[in-house]
């Protein structure tokens, strides 16, 4: 019997946008990027180290991955977007 294995290596980056906000993507082990897990809100003012997640549809198992990890935290302050409630989240140290 042959077992097949996959590992996927993600590696978090950041970035700001244009409006100052940290943007925060999720890139395989080559560097492509697969995954966009922050969103550009102009109405709303962050700390430098704080984002507004995307953590439903595509995103929900890579967040619940980098919270689990402590990458990020919630910093419990919730803010709608569109249609979604969306966490504020903070960049752990």
């Amino acid at each position: 019997m042959i077992e097949n294995q996959i590992v996927l290596e993600k590696k978090l980056y950041t970035g700001r946008y244009i409006n100052g906000q940290l943007a925060v993507f999720v890139h395989d082990h080559s560097g492509e990027p697969i995954a966009e897990l922050s969103i550009m809100q102009d109405s709303i003012e962050l700390a430098p180290n704080e984002f507004i997640l995307k953590e439903y549809s595509e995103n929900q198992d890579l967040v619940q991955d980098y919270i689990e990890a402590n990458v990020f935290c919630p910093a419990n302050r919730l803010v709608l977007v569109g249609s979604q409630l969306c966490p504020i989240c903070q960049i752990s140290s």
